[in-house]
């Protein structure tokens, strides 16, 4: 394998862009291959906090730390608790005094500092992988949607839940939690809507549904509408009703304030959610590797990107530390998959019990 080696990154989300900076900033050679037609293709979703002990460790070691610091909003921490029925709300719940430190950040704007920190050829937009395989020499032959091929030593999957680079490792899809987002968003809140959520996020838990609501900058707020149905139902009534008769009747016993949220949203886009199982593994190869959601894709707990963008910075680093390639990744892999096996079966347990009574009676 050549030195410094071709590498190449499937993805351009928060853990390819943090992983690319670093081999960038390392010497090496690096494309990052992206499916969207541009960064500002589609809207990047809600508002994500990054941990000190991980997603800020991650912009340190690509030198964006103190960038990050400077835009990030830390007063979106506040966390408070809405009780379904009563309407009221509590502030603490997920923040407690002297809890990490973790600052919010948009994930367009987090997406946008990385960019903006890496050569502007970097990102091969418009190039949505359809295959790769073992090609001579070591190298990985790699077949993109857009007649576009290309050879890499290494490659790095940061391609998401259904990644393709995954499926050339492993048969194993990713199952249905039986849990279903929707995500709607209110530009302009009302004052009574800015007052119930906050500087940060809102959470409420009542049983088969909860709500969680985020504010974003420009004092946009995020809301995601998360309901414990079956896909097939869920499938019938919104051909039925339409998506937001849907999700605004599924609350009609909460109080009037929570429901405001709902219905102050213009319109809803569907999520279902969807996790790998916890003991899940790939057969390695050499010059392949996986991080983030494609190498341990788990439910929303707040841990995802943060745990993406510390698998990124791993490879990255033992990359640029080790001259052998092939043990560099050996190395970070097992870091990944470690570190991944510790959190998933607390993640998915965890998950599927905010759904449940228990957790309306705990957070209530």
């Amino acid at each position: 394998m050549p030195h410094p080696p071709r590498i190449a990154i499937i993805g351009a989300g928060p853990a390819g862009l943090t992983a690319a900076l670093i081999l960038h900033r390392g010497g090496h050679r690096v494309s990052v291959y992206e499916g969207e037609s541009s960064g500002q293709q589609r809207t990047q979703g809600g508002t994500l906090d990054l941990h000190e002990d991980s997603g800020q460790v991650a912009l340190q070691r690509a030198g964006l730390l103190e960038a990050f610091r400077a835009v990030a909003r830390h007063e979106g921490q506040e966390a408070r608790v809405g009780d379904p029925w009563s309407g009221a709300i509590t502030a603490g719940g997920f923040g407690p005094e002297g809890s990490m430190d973790k600052p919010e950040i948009d994930r367009g704007d987090l997406r946008q500092l990385l960019l903006d920190a890496l050569p502007a050829d970097t990102v091969q937009w418009g190039h949505c992988l359809s295959g790769m395989e073992p090609a001579d020499a070591g190298c990985q032959s790699l077949r993109f949607a857009n007649g576009v091929q290309a050879e890499a030593n290494i490659v790095i999957g940061a391609d998401g839940a259904w990644s393709k680079v995954r499926a050339a490792l492993s048969a194993c899809q990713p199952l249905s939690t039986g849990i279903t987002f929707f995500e709607g968003w209110i530009a302009q809140p009302a004052a009574d809507i800015a007052g119930m959520v906050g500087q940060g996020s809102l959470f409420c838990f009542g049983g088969e549904e909860a709500l969680f609501v985020q504010r974003n900058s420009g004092d946009r707020f995020c809301v995601y509408a998360a309901l414990k149905r079956p896909s097939d139902w869920l499938d019938a009534q919104i051909a039925q009703q339409g998506m937001r008769a849907l999700v605004t009747g599924s609350y009609t016993g909460w109080a009037p304030n929570l429901r405001r949220l709902l219905e102050a949203c213009t319109d809803f886009v569907r999520r279902p959610i969807y996790s790998l199982p916890a003991d899940f593994r790939w057969t390695p190869r050499n010059g392949v590797t996986l991080i983030g959601d494609a190498a341990h894709l788990m439910p929303p707990v707040g841990v995802g990107v943060n745990l993406a963008m510390l698998d990124a910075s791993d490879v990255a680093m033992a990359l640029c530390a080790q001259p052998d390639a092939v043990s560099a990744i050996r190395h970070a892999e097992s870091i990944v998959r470690e570190r991944a096996s510790a959190l998933m079966p607390d993640a998915i347990q965890g998950f599927q019990r905010w759904f449940t009574t228990e957790a309306t009676a705990d957070r209530g």
